[in-house]
């Protein structure tokens, strides 16, 4: 059965982007979602297996999906164009890959993510 993956990404091309290239190797992709509010009305609606989380969403940060992703025990990939030191505390403990990331490290990154869960 195919894993659920939620995007969560501000800019609109590179969250397509990731969502084919993720459909393209099997995964089923929720979202793109663009803001925190549409990630975290797409996790209680939907549901998922992992996310692809920015930290930086325009006017906000990521960290109250992270915080959400956390407490329902949904692992998750920080894709950043920050360093590991710039994330908020919520991000600590995830996986992180620097923007740009090639597509097959974030496919590993994400298929290591689901094998810790």
């Amino acid at each position: 059965m195919a894993k659920h993956i939620l995007i969560v990404e501000d800019d609109a091309l590179l969250g397509l982007d990731i969502a084919e290239q993720l459909s393209a190797v099997g995964f089923k992709v929720v979202g793109p979602a663009t803001s925190v509010a549409s990630a975290l009305r797409r996790i209680s609606e939907a549901g998922c297996d992992a996310a692809v989380l920015d930290v930086n969403l325009g006017r906000e940060t990521g960290a109250p999906v992270a915080l959400e992703l956390k407490s329902r025990g949904i692992p998750f990939v920080v894709l950043s164009g920050y360093s590991r030191e710039q994330h908020p505390e919520a991000f600590q403990g995830a996986l992180f890959l620097q923007k740009p990331a090639r597509p097959d490290a974030l496919i590993a990154t994400l298929r290591q993510a689901l094998g810790n869960a």
